[in-house]
């Protein structure tokens, strides 16, 4: 039993293994000397994120050579909620199901082949090399934006609330649900939620108006209508009545937020 403790312990400490999955830094290792907690202050920039560590002399060290240190940096990465993961470390789309937990991070796969090879690795120095090396990392991870999600909505299931950790990429942005199987059923067929989806990136704040979504216009200012709870401005008071006049909140995000109109009045941020 000892012997099994004294194992877990060195594998948990090879890694920096957080006890806490969170964004902050409780329980994180320093990246240098994995049986060493990361302190804030304590930085390098590494791949638009931030890596953590001890002292200033493991610092050094990274910075002096920080691909020596790739396979521990992305990991940090992602244990630290700095990057999320949008596709399998293999290449393709995640399945349902189809995840195991690698040094404390929740790693999905697109089949069970690769879901095997990665628990059939000998220890987690070969699981982590095969999931957070420089090109698996590339293919399966991305940095997370700065999005505020409070109380955005699952476009699959409204009484719910979208959850960071589920999202998909879209339009050069992300769109994002309350669980894997409404993340799976929207990346199954985009095209058929592209009104909900294109309403969602305006209101997370990665798309902005710049225009009538209607003619394409310039808008007024004071030609407005809140359409399932975004503002979006008219032209005119003819495309106001025209939005106003649908039958329901459903009918109205059809007209301003399908593609053709969100081409028309929207931009990348």
């Amino acid at each position: 039993m000892k012997l099994l403790l004294s194992m877990v312990v060195v594998s948990v400490a090879w890694l920096g293994l957080a006890v806490d999955d969170g964004p902050d830094l409780t329980g994180v290792k320093c990246i240098v000397r994995g049986n060493v907690a990361a302190k804030a202050d304590k930085s390098s920039d590494y791949q638009k994120g931030h890596v953590y560590f001890c002292c200033g002399n493991c610092k050094a060290k990274f910075d002096a050579d920080p691909g020596k240190f790739a396979v521990k940096a992305n990991h940090q990465l992602a244990l630290t909620g700095q990057y999320v993961q949008v596709a399998s470390p293999f290449g393709g789309k995640c399945a349902e199901g189809m995840s195991t937990k690698v040094g404390g991070v929740e790693v999905c796969f697109s089949n069970e082949k690769d879901l095997k090879k990665v628990n059939d690795a000998p220890d987690l120095a070969a699981k982590a090399k095969m999931v957070f090396g420089k090109k698996a990392f590339a293919k399966a991870f991305k940095p997370k934006q700065n999005i505020d999600l409070t109380g955005v909505k699952c476009m699959m299931m409204p009484a719910k609330n979208v959850t960071a950790k589920q999202a998909v990429d879209y339009k050069d942005g992300q769109v994002f649900f309350c669980c894997k199987r409404c993340a799976g059923k929207f990346a199954s067929d985009p095209s058929k939620f592209a009104e909900m989806a294109n309403q969602q990136l305006v209101a997370t704040g990665q798309y902005q108006q710049t225009g009538c979504p209607i003619s394409g216009g310039d808008v007024d200012d004071e030609a407005v209508v809140s359409v399932n709870g975004v503002d979006v401005k008219f032209c005119c008071g003819n495309c106001v009545k025209k939005v106003e006049s649908q039958s329901d909140d459903a009918a109205k995000a059809g007209l301003v937020f399908s593609d053709k109109s969100f081409n028309k009045g929207f931009e990348k941020k």
